[in-house]
């Protein structure tokens, strides 16, 4: 007598999953339609798919394009949609890292201004190549409220020095 799971496992997926999966193969269709072509070659796909997602690129029609959309999206029912994914997420990642970078950046300037010494202390300990006095200059014009334009200055120019000493840690 067989056991539940085998039960469970002979059903075909359910209305709900197929949907979700039509759904993905959409979006990833619309996904593969954005990527440039250097890094659409790159990608092992059917000549077929190349050619409706290259036709896709070329449609400025809304519905024409939402139609060339299903085309591409039935295309990727056949295909690896996996590791199509895998080498799209392969090519984001250096460009997430570097928006990470920046935030972080962003994050300690920020703190900078708005904390006192510990934060400057907690930023030099960390980044010994920071010049202390430069640094707190800096600060210190950026907290300044008198005129806005000064303070936007010092605060993109406390932007620029964190950044150039992130990549000099880096290096």
């Amino acid at each position: 007598m067989p056991d539940e799971d085998e039960i469970i496992d002979n059903r075909p997926p359910s209305k709900s999953q197929r949907k979700r999966e039509m759904h993905a193969q959409f979006d990833l269709g619309k996904v593969l339609v954005d990527l440039p072509t250097s890094q659409l070659k790159k990608l092992a796909l059917d000549e077929s798919l190349y050619d409706a997602i290259d036709t896709c690129k070329n449609i400025h029609k809304h519905g024409a394009r939402k139609r060339q959309h299903k085309l591409i999206s039935k295309l990727l029912s056949d295909a690896d949609t996996e590791s199509i994914q895998q080498a799209i997420d392969n090519f984001k990642a250096p460009q997430r890292e570097a928006i990470a970078e920046l935030h972080a950046i962003e994050d300690w300037r920020d703190r900078l201004i708005a904390e006192d010494d510990a934060a400057l202390t907690e930023f030099i300990s960390q980044y010994s190549a920071a010049d202390r006095q430069q640094l707190r200059q800096i600060v210190r014009n950026a907290k300044q409220t008198k005129s806005p334009e000064r303070c936007k200055k010092a605060k993109r120019e406390l932007f620029q020095l964190i950044k150039e000493l992130v990549e000099i840690k880096s290096d």
